[in-house]
């Protein structure tokens, strides 16, 4: 499996109590697992009531979390910091937003995203 550490997102999970940093996975990683894993996962979720665990997520590799919803928080500081002039609003129903701003947004965010490598491949 090949993660992509450039395309950290941060998520919220659907009752929006916890955020997650994750870390996606390639898209030939993710077909891979989907094809070899996700059915026994997705039939015992079933099995227990549950929707299939990956219907329309972006597979990836959750490496931190925080209580609550953090994603306005950030929304807000990367306004306050880079002087933004967008809506606001409706932060609280965003339930991802990048790590990294795009590049060219923030010189800080393109010298960290320079040091990262682009694909940390682990071995299963």
């Amino acid at each position: 499996i090949h993660l992509r550490p450039h395309n950290a997102t941060i998520f919220v999970n659907d009752n929006q109590t916890r955020s997650f940093l994750s870390i996606p996975v390639s898209d030939e990683s993710s077909r891979w697992a989907k094809r070899l894993l996700l059915p026994s996962i997705d039939a015992t979720m079933l099995r227990f009531g549950q929707k299939a665990y990956y219907d329309e997520g972006i597979m990836h590799v959750s490496i931190a979390s925080v209580k609550g919803n953090m994603i306005p928080i950030i929304l807000k500081k990367r306004r306050r910091k880079d002087l933004m002039h967008t809506a606001s609003g409706n932060e609280s129903k965003i339930s991802s937003i990048p790590l990294f701003q795009s590049p060219g947004c923030h010189q800080l965010a393109d010298e960290t995203r320079r040091c990262i490598p682009e694909s940390i491949p682990i071995r299963l």
